[in-house]
């Protein structure tokens, strides 16, 4: 636009605005082993992923089934979301993981915020979503973040992931992943460290001051 319109430095990038201070409130320590993913139930969130990923975490029992939980929260617009929920069950029951998992369905804000206030990992799938408020919703509440490595989470929001190839992780404000391996392994990371560990609380703390940018306040 700057190029054709000859508009250089008068072209600004508006990001959708985010509630971030209410969310910044939260506690970032002692955190539950729990995961968490919001947004609409729509198939290009590809929550799939997220149940096949989670799968893959507790596969070869480094994690204890029994320790850990996912839970996918959000709303259906209608009949064909409200479909979309029941094939999601099924293929939870089908990983053998319906125990782990908890569908949270049109619940009002405070009970979301109640979510985020507990999990200690947040969850993220959507192939190239434009921007991602709940990717900025999950990082202001201080959960670690693990969003899909494309669209606005990767050009946007988190612009310096962490990865286990990553030496400093001081300027780390989220992970980003593209497959249910590479989802599993960092999610296993940052579980057998320990909600509290010098590494999560680090990236916690970036990324909540991070999103900042993306706040509704004026």
């Amino acid at each position: 636009i700057q190029y054709l319109w000859k508009l250089s430095g008068k072209v600004h990038v508006v990001f959708p605005p985010v509630d971030t201070k209410s969310l910044k409130v939260l506690p970032l320590a002692d955190r539950e082993n729990m995961i968490l993913s919001i947004g609409q139930f729509r198939p290009e969130k590809d929550h799939t992923l997220q149940l096949v990923s989670f799968a893959k975490l507790i596969e070869n029992e480094e994690i204890k089934k029994s320790d850990v939980k996912l839970v996918l929260i959000g709303s259906c617009r209608g009949e064909d979301d409200r479909q979309l929920v029941d094939q999601l069950q099924k293929r939870a029951r089908e990983l053998n993981i319906q125990d782990n998992v908890e569908f949270v369905l049109n619940q009002p804000y405070p009970v979301l915020k109640n979510y985020l206030g507990r999990a200690s990992i947040g969850l993220h799938t959507m192939w190239n979503e434009h921007f991602g408020i709940g990717v900025v919703e999950m990082m202001a509440a201080g959960l670690v973040t693990i969003a899909h490595e494309s669209g606005g989470p990767e050009s946007d929001i988190i612009q310096s992931p962490w990865n286990e190839r990553t030496l400093d992780y001081s300027n780390c404000t989220g992970c980003l992943a593209s497959n249910a391996e590479q989802y599993a392994a960092l999610m296993r990371r940052i579980i057998k460290d320990g909600s509290s560990s010098a590494l999560a609380m680090k990236i916690r703390e970036n990324g909540r001051k991070h999103v900042e940018q993306f706040s509704d306040e004026v």
